[in-house]
């Protein structure tokens, strides 16, 4: 691969990135419980990276050492005035009507289950609990049900899924695990290829830093791409924290800095994937009108949501 100027790392016009993160724990401060301590990167930082990469929408994904304090993420979407969107974290048995409404107006839609880092596995019939606990209390305001989990634990969910009655959305693309092959060899695979073929997931093209020698990962993504062209959205994981796996000493008071990702050649890289399968009607459905569609944005909505957060939040 060349250098970056010969490369065209352009992104459409009015490109999202589905997924990442901000932590200011000066002005929102961290669960007294947090894992680890992550550097700060809050929204001025985000908009500089959105523009170095020519992004114009971002969807912020709950940050897990704010555990279920949204204040963080709220400030954030007001801040946006309607331009963005973003996933949260609740707890499905105390959230309030008022809270989620409060989300909802600022423009969250949807919430996050983390099962991939959390220190207990989950047998089927918790995952089936906690999945329908989760969807019973989001369907109302149309939220998305967004999932971090191991490709193999997609296979203790997936028959649940078609009765959620959500969209569900899979991190990083399913999570492979690099020390067992090939992603096609794992369990879970089958049932992850099935979901996105039947249009019952979406999953994000994202994250792939974290199983970067999964063999025939190329192959995989592509196959994924074919497979529910409709069903992918982008997204860069900035600002790259590297969690609870790098904090092996356990010091939640130790800063932590965040991974140094090529952000530009991994754009460059997922533009060759789509247009190997799709071309240029394909970079365009995984960085502007899936998540557009995803995520429930409209251009004439913005005036609108910029009201209610300016008049009536």
């Amino acid at each position: 691969m060349g250098s970056l100027s010969e490369l065209d790392t352009t992104l459409p016009a009015g490109a999202w990135d589905s997924h990442v993160h901000v932590a200011d724990e000066e002005n929102f401060p961290y669960h007294p419980l947090h894992p680890y301590r992550p550097k700060k990167a809050d929204l001025d930082d985000l908009l500089a990276f959105q523009r170095r990469h020519g992004i114009a929408h971002s969807c912020l994904v709950a940050f897990s050492v704010y555990h279920t304090d949204n204040s963080c993420l709220l400030n954030a979407l007001r801040r946006l005035n309607g331009k963005g969107r973003a996933v949260a974290c609740i707890d499905p048995q105390t959230v309030t009507d008022d809270e989620l409404w409060e989300l909802h107006n600022a423009g969250t839609r949807g919430i996050r289950l983390n099962f991939r880092t959390s220190s207990q596995r989950v047998n089927n019939a918790t995952f089936a609990t906690l999945l329908t606990r989760a969807a019973d209390r989001i369907r109302p305001f149309g939220w998305v049900l967004q999932i971090y989990v191991s490709l193999d634990q997609i296979a203790q969910f997936a028959s649940v899924v078609p009765r959620l009655g959500v969209p569900v959305v899979i991190d990083h693309i399913g999570h492979p695990d690099p020390c067992k092959g090939p992603a096609r060899l794992q369990e879970g695979y089958r049932e992850f290829m099935q979901l996105l073929k039947s249009g019952q997931v979406y999953t994000k093209l994202s994250g792939t830093y974290r199983f970067i020698n999964l063999p025939e990962l190329e192959l995989y993504v592509q196959e994924i791409l074919a497979t529910a062209p409709d069903r992918v959205v982008w997204a860069s994981d900035w600002p790259h924290s590297g969690g609870v796996s790098h904090n092996p000493g356990g010091d939640r008071n130790k800063i932590q800095e965040y991974r140094k990702i090529d952000d530009q050649r991994w754009i460059v890289k997922c533009k060759a994937w789509c247009r190997r399968v799709g071309g240029e009607t394909l970079v365009r459905k995984i960085w502007v009108d899936n998540p557009r569609r995803l995520w429930q944005y409209d251009e004439d909505d913005q005036v609108v949501t910029a009201f209610l957060v300016k008049h009536v939040l």
